[in-house]
């Protein structure tokens, strides 16, 4: 059974469709297009941005009788696009986002995402290359069926993307991907266990001591917690570790990993209180580790979950419907 939208007078409105698009602009060209609808540039706060959730309601926008996005344009394509160089104007005239120095129907409804959005998702991604660190930073804004990208690895140069809410997980998902072939090999490459849960002051401990060089104070950091490390391939298979395993487990998590994710998902509650999900992962040789806070038997834990990027769109889900409920 289809839904059947209704406006105020209860007349039957068509279903609006999301054409995708993929394009790259500058940053120049981001904020041209900004100006031009009388907003604020996307890519402003973006680059500004030191990734705390302070001022959460703003970065949210208005989110109370939300204008509709408008009909994005039929000449959209799947494929990313390069805009062309030369004058701003003609760039974003290129791509469609601006006709005549007026933001196009397409245009509007992107910007109506981005500034008035339901739920956004915020994702930082830092990792180590063979060729040096990166940073990676990709910002999510949904509104009805429409979801809004913008990503960027420099300030310099955007992507900017638009697609169907229903196409979301897709572009969560690629968010995610690293080629771990190009990491910065490591010199420990054993893998961890499948699942580890350990006492997050430990963690805390062992990765300061990591730090600071003190690989001495590792034993008996591991020895004032025998038996409190669980490990598996599952979590039925969960049995407790003996303490060389736990305290090398726990100078590799420190010293070999080669990445971070941090993704915030923040939206707000039936009764407009705006909240936020938190999802941390670590980059390792072989893959991605969850990094989970949870309790046991009165003790703060931690669990450390292999993981790939098709589960971050799972892990997001779960906490849209924890901030939203």
């Amino acid at each position: 059974m289809n839904a059947i939208l209704l406006d105020a007078e209860g007349h039957e409105v068509q279903q609006r469709t999301v054409v995708p698009r993929r394009v790259r602009l500058s940053r120049a060209a981001v904020d041209r297009f900004a100006e031009l609808a009388g907003v604020e540039s996307p890519a402003a706060r973006m680059v500004a941005s030191t990734g705390s959730l302070d001022g959460l309601g703003d970065r949210l926008g208005t989110l109370g009788r939300s204008p509709e996005p408008e009909p994005a344009g039929q000449d959209g394509a799947d494929q990313q696009e390069q805009a062309p160089e030369g004058d701003l104007d003609e760039v974003l005239q290129a791509v469609g986002l601006v006709d005549r120095g007026v933001p196009t129907e397409q245009g509007r409804a992107v910007l109506t995402v981005w500034h008035a959005p339901v739920l956004a998702v915020e994702l930082e991604m830092l990792v180590t290359l063979r060729r040096g660190t990166v940073r990676v930073r990709s910002w999510h804004r949904n509104l009805d069926d429409w979801v809004v990208c913008l990503s960027t690895g420099d300030g310099g140069t955007f992507e900017l993307a638009w697609l169907s809410a229903d196409d979301w997980w897709l572009e969560l998902g690629r968010a995610a991907h690293v080629d771990t072939r190009q990491l910065l090999v490591s010199t420990d490459p054993e893998p961890l266990p499948g699942i580890v849960e350990t006492p997050w002051d430990l963690l805390l401990a062992t990765g300061e001591a990591v730090q600071r060089r003190r690989l001495e104070l590792l034993d008996q950091m591991a020895s004032d917690y025998t038996g409190m490390t669980l490990a598996g391939d599952s979590l039925d298979s969960l049995a407790p570790a003996d303490d060389p395993d736990v305290r090398r487990w726990h100078e590799r998590l420190e010293s070999s990993s080669r990445g971070r994710l941090h993704a915030a998902v923040m939206g707000r509650s039936e009764r407009g209180r705006p909240g936020a999900g938190i999802v941390e992962w670590v980059l390792f040789h072989d893959g991605w580790r969850s990094v989970t806070p949870f309790r046991r038997d009165g003790w703060s834990m931690v669990r450390i979950e292999r993981r790939g990027a098709v589960d971050l769109p799972r892990e997001l889900a779960v906490r849209a419907a924890e901030v939203t409920s």
